[in-house]
């Protein structure tokens, strides 16, 4: 089951394109949570996020903008994803822009969304004037039948309490279902994985076989995702928190700020992330932009598994593997033997394989071993490679090592006093570690401190 189910109430911001959705979402939320442009279309793929209302919470959905003339399939596309979610809507925020008045376009998606039979609620954005208040008359207040509209403005935060009271007084008039904070907490928490890569690698297309749903745009044209969203998902007995992201392209081919703010929210989603898919194509394997995108994973401490999509079409997979593991071991040896997993989204081939993968790395990333497991292990690696000695022609010893963290891996191993652990050697305790241990497909972090073991100081 989607976790999406378990919160019933969920109120979607409904309307044409560019009149303030997202910002009028962001300012909802009480952060920038959704892209926000000053042109019609920037919204592709609803976002849901949510929304505290006093003590307790409910789904808010930013929903692409709806046209009642469709041009381009797709435009087709879009509108179908939207007029699908609406149906699945306890709550419509209907969304016009003051400024411009009610349309004939307004009027005719309104329509769609009456027939539906939701609880609905008109919202009149940026009105920072009475005067723009007075551009709504009588007859469209009519034509909406509704007891109230509200008039706010998004940009200047102005009326949007308003709008919150009257969400929180319809949710309990009509006895719609709420999760308390505190039952939320007690939710089994989900395991993070962001799915990134060069633009037009497949990544919404893998997100959508794996929930084996349409729930993102996909299509031939790069660049379709603007703005990285999340899917929760029940895979198998483990539930996932999936993020799409856009596309990365080198940042010297970056001309426009909205490619620089989807560029921001895929980076935003590596660091929410646990275990980080980046997908590659066999026409161009492993390229500067694919290393810089693994590169940044092991700075921030995340586990990676490598998938390789398009798979069908690779002619003579052995050569395409060994020529990737050969790259993925001379730009970044902390990934060396990371899980590489074939796959073709469209055809949803591999997908068990990657699941696979993917807990194996979660593993990894979390490992967790005794002190004294530990230490047997650094004294073995002592005494087939001693430590070099320091500037003063002194042997550093290694003293003590214990395990500080987790996710990623870290030990803290204690030395002599001003002892500079040489990178050749930190580089050959690392290595030892990642195959003895096998911790594959995760970053390892081996910190160096003098002084003397605390374990011993302590006792006396």
């Amino acid at each position: 089951m989607d976790k999406e189910k378990f919160l019933l109430a969920r109120a979607g911001i409904v309307g044409r394109p560019n009149v303030g959705k997202s910002t009028f979402f962001n300012c909802l939320l009480g952060r920038a949570r959704a892209i926000v442009g000053d042109f019609a279309g920037v919204t592709r793929d609803y976002k849901e996020e949510l929304l505290d209302l006093r003590n307790f919470q409910i789904q808010l959905v930013d929903t692409a903008g709806l046209k009642s003339s469709l041009i381009t399939a797709q435009d087709k596309m879009i509108n179908g994803h939207t007029l699908d979610l609406i149906k699945q809507l306890d709550i419509i925020l209907f969304v016009i822009d003051g400024r411009e008045g009610v349309t004939i376009e307004d009027k005719e998606i309104f329509q769609i969304c009456r027939k539906l039979n939701k609880l609905t609620v008109v919202v009149v954005n940026k009105v920072e004037t009475k005067r723009v208040e007075q551009k709504i008359l009588e007859e469209d207040k009519n034509f909406f039948g509704l007891a109230k509209i509200f008039y706010v403005s998004s940009e200047h935060k102005i009326g949007i309490e308003n709008v919150i009271n009257a969400l929180l007084e319809i949710c309990q008039e009509n006895e719609l279902n709420f999760i308390k904070e505190d039952d939320l907490e007690n939710e089994k928490k989900p395991i993070n994985i962001a799915i990134v890569g060069r633009p037009n690698v497949g990544k919404s297309t893998l997100v959508n076989s794996i929930i084996n749903q349409k729930r993102f745009v996909t299509g031939p044209e790069a660049g379709l995702t603007r703005d990285s969203n999340f899917v929760f998902f029940n895979w198998d007995s483990d539930l996932f928190k999936i993020y799409d992201t856009a596309g990365a392209r080198k940042k010297r081919k970056i001309d426009n700020f909205l490619e620089k703010e989807s560029v921001k929210e895929t980076l935003r989603a590596i660091k929410f992330a646990q275990i980080v898919i980046l997908v590659l194509e066999p026409d161009e394997l492993f390229n500067a932009q694919d290393q810089k995108l693994a590169a940044l994973c092991e700075r921030e401490g995340r586990a990676i598994v490598f998938a390789v999509n398009k798979s069908d079409k690779i002619l003579d997979r052995k050569v395409v593997d060994q020529k990737l593991k050969n790259s993925i071991q001379k730009s970044l040896p902390q990934f060396k033997g990371a899980y590489i997993t074939y796959i073709s989204a469209i055809k949803s081939d591999g997908l068990n394989n990657l699941r696979e993968n993917i807990m194996k790395s979660y593993l990894n990333w979390n490992f967790k071993q005794s002190t004294s497991n530990l230490n047997a292990w650094l004294k073995e690696k002592l005494e087939k490679h001693a430590p070099p000695t320091n500037s003063e022609k002194r042997r550093i010893k290694l003293k003590y090592i214990v395990q500080s963290n987790s996710r990623p891996p870290t030990i803290k191993i204690f030395t002599s006093h001003n002892g500079i652990v040489s990178k050749s050697y930190k580089r050959y305790l690392e290595n030892s570690f990642r195959e003895d241990f096998e911790l594959l497909g995760t970053p390892i972090r081996i910190i160096f401190k003098s002084g003397d073991n605390p374990f011993t100081a302590s006792k006396h």
